[in-house]
């Protein structure tokens, strides 16, 4: 036999050989090793994002039934209490009509797919969630949520009574001498309560009402079906509530809890209209000021026209606030707000009118003063407020977000 001789050049080279073999081993097994330890947590936090888009999306809807049921027991007590209108508050009537009113700018939050596009859209979805049965039911959950919004659009049961079409109608009848630039009735409150008066009377309108029980159950069909199907994907990838509260701290929770002592001092919000300044003390005391432009309407007689004044305006009120878990509660009183600041623009008026009643200003003046006082000093349930709180991480800037369905305004300490 024989004899095989390894050199010490031959050596080397194996050495070499079998180091380069070994050490491309050992990376393809580290590559492979990262790689699946990367697309396994990509998995985890796809599948979280998503049970969390239902679990939203699930209270949502939750708090649209919710509002459904105030409004509903609203109407139909205004609509069973007819000859009381003209006596009730305002608050009621504006409730009432809301809930019978189809307003086409109304946004619902649940509706917005942005979440259910993200899921669907540039990735492998099936792949990247290493679960078919998952990848069904969050395409079940969508297709449930899309099936409610075609119930809304397509079934009379949510067909609201009172048309925008209808609605500018009656405005047109109103006549444009009586609207201010906001398209309101003047008055506005006597208006409102003749327009519930004359939906009430209507067929139409009293079917919506009744019609309220199959409403809330199409809302609790549709919220059943998302929590069982968003309950079964939980356990098929194992989601623990400590795993989506995690996900919430790290992903989109970068706020902190509001406590009194965030709250205490002076906070100022810009918008392109107005400025707003808080002042917050720590006997529960508050201090507002809101600077605004109003667009004043001016009648011409002669020439059977109206003109917008822009009028600049700063006002502030005082009132007190309270703190209960995260939610602000601010109420001022009308008796304690103040003009700070007022000034008409008459320079918008025609040459011709501009000579004319130049003469007139200060006494016009005093007149608009006096009525926006006066406006001001009414609204002051309006410009109260309830709405839930955080602060960012700073303690600098606050975020408050009504109930309602309407954009967050964030607050900065100055």
């Amino acid at each position: 036999m024989k004899k095989i001789v390894i050199t010490p050049w031959s050596k080397q080279l194996l050495t070499s050989i079998l180091g380069t073999a070994i050490g491309v081993g050992l990376t393809f097994s580290a590559d492979r090793m990262m790689e699946n330890n990367k697309q396994q947590r990509a998995q985890r936090e796809t599948a979280i994002m998503a049970v969390c888009d239902i679990d939203e999306i699930i209270q949502q809807l939750k708090n649209e039934m919710h509002s459904e049921d105030d409004l509903f027991h609203v109407a139909m007590y205004v609509s069973t209490h007819q000859e009381q209108i003209d006596a009730m508050r305002e608050d009621t009537i504006d409730m009432t009509f809301e809930y019978l009113y189809d307003d086409p700018a109304k946004v619902k939050d649940w509706t917005i797919d942005t979440k259910e596009n993200a899921f669907n859209s540039g990735m492998e979805a099936r792949k990247n969630l290493g679960n078919n049965k998952f990848y069904e039911n969050m395409q079940s959950s969508y297709h449930a949520r899309r099936s409610l919004m075609k119930k809304m659009e397509q079934d009379p049961v949510f067909r609201k009574p009172v048309r925008s079409e209808t609605y500018e109608q009656d405005l047109q009848q109103l006549g444009y001498q009586q609207l201010d630039a906001m398209k309101k009735f003047k008055p506005y409150l006597e208006a409102r309560k003749s327009m519930v008066k004359k939906f009430l009377a209507q067929g139409e309108t009293m079917i919506y009402i009744k019609r309220y029980f199959s409403r809330r159950e199409a809302y609790e069909h549709a919220i059943s079906s998302l929590q069982r199907l968003n309950r079964e994907n939980k356990m098929l990838m194992n989601i623990s509530k400590e795993d989506i509260e995690e996900y919430i701290r790290q992903n989109e929770n970068i706020m902190q809890a509001p406590t009194a002592d965030l709250i205490v001092g002076s906070w100022e919000g810009n918008t392109e209209k107005n400025t707003t300044t808080y002042v917050f003390h720590a006997d529960s005391t508050v201090e507002l000021t809101l600077g605004f432009v109003m667009e004043v309407t001016f009648n011409l007689k002669e020439e059977h026209a109206e003109v917008f004044l822009p009028t600049p305006t700063t006002f502030s009120a005082k009132g007190r606030w309270e703190l209960t878990g995260d939610t602000l509660k601010i109420q001022f009183n009308g008796q304690t707000v103040e003009l700070l600041s007022f000034e008409v623009d008459w320079s918008y008026l025609p040459e011709a009118a501009l000579e004319r009643v130049k003469g007139d200003f200060e006494e016009d003046e005093k007149d608009i003063k006096d009525g926006m006082l006066a406006m001001l000093q009414n609204m002051a349930p309006f410009i109260s407020d309830t709405c839930v709180i955080s602060f960012d991480k700073s303690g600098s800037t606050m975020v408050c977000s009504q109930r309602k369905s309407t954009p967050p305004q964030l607050f900065r300490m100055e």
